[in-house]
């Protein structure tokens, strides 16, 4: 932190921002980064005044709105200002990544379930249930695109697995072959779940 009067020692230049018209927390995002760079500066109120005395030293943007730095500086927090004032270009990336993590999330949700279904049928392979419950995760999985970190290769493979399980059943093979082809399912999922 700076000291009171001067962030750079006796008779250098300041600058103050006045930031009244930010919140609290847009202040306190703006203190993170000071403190990140090792930015001397210091919060003062409005009039100029320091921090009231008894107020917690941790947080003094909370109630001080003016920014004092060192003149040297002023360039690195016209810049930190600029990205906390106007984040619309980053706001904009972030809708777009939580749209992407929106189908992230369902199609890892749908492999999920397909891993359940088939954990479950390996062991119980003449359960009508959990033939079922494999039918719709099956019909799920055939339609999405590869879950975030799977290759499109392996989740080729995965879906003719789910296929070869699905036609097992269908055929009402042998116990032993829809448990196997369930088994071999479940196997190549079981490092992505």
């Amino acid at each position: 932190m700076s000291s009171p009067e001067d962030p750079e020692g006796e008779g250098s230049d300041v600058v103050v921002y006045e930031l009244d018209e930010w919140s609290a927390d847009q202040r306190g995002a703006l203190e993170q980064r000071l403190l990140g760079e090792q930015i001397q500066h210091q919060w003062e109120m409005a009039d100029g005044a320091d921090v009231v005395e008894g107020y917690e030293p941790g947080n003094p943007w909370e109630v001080a709105t003016d920014l004092v730095i060192g003149e040297q500086d002023e360039e690195v927090v016209d810049a930190m200002l600029d990205e906390i004032e106007s984040p619309h270009a980053l706001e904009v990336t972030a809708a777009a990544a939580s749209d992407d993590g929106a189908d992230d999330e369902a199609n890892y949700a749908v492999m999920s379930n397909l891993y359940v279904a088939a954990d479950r049928l390996k062991d119980d392979p003449d359960d009508l249930a959990l033939a079922g419950e494999f039918f719709d995760a099956a019909d799920a999985a055939a339609s999405i695109a590869p879950p975030f970190g799977i290759d499109s290769e392996v989740w080729r493979r995965v879906q003719e697995l789910a296929g070869e399980v699905s036609r097992s059943l269908e055929n009402e093979d042998d116990d032993e072959v829809v448990a196997a082809n369930a088994q071999r399912l479940r196997d190549v999922l079981f490092g992505y779940v």
